[in-house]
């Protein structure tokens, strides 16, 4: 029981951290996000041409959401995300 017990007091630990610290929780989603895309890609799960695919209706599902509830997060995001198939498409040319 005692592992039980330290595995809440760390998930509420994680929780109070992602409460705190929005942008350094976002941050680190766009990090890990870019990591399993090169990976997939590196290991031929996905092609370029299929992760280009990908974020760009990423970019289109918030760019939607943003119209929908006039979300300006939802705008930044899309506008993000958009930024980040630009590059791939480059760095891949």
């Amino acid at each position: 029981m005692a592992k039980k017990k330290s595995r809440a007091r760390r998930s509420g630990d994680l929780l109070k951290l992602l409460a705190t610290r929005p942008r350094a929780v976002a941050l680190a989603a766009l990090h890990v996000s870019e990591s399993v895309l090169l990976e997939l890609e590196a290991s031929e799960v996905l092609s370029p041409a299929e992760i280009r695919g990908l974020l760009r209706d990423a970019s289109l599902t918030l760019r939607n959401a943003a119209d929908q509830a006039d979300n300006r997060s939802c705008l930044v995001a899309s506008e993000i995300v958009e930024s980040m198939r630009e590059n791939f498409k480059r760095s891949k040319s």
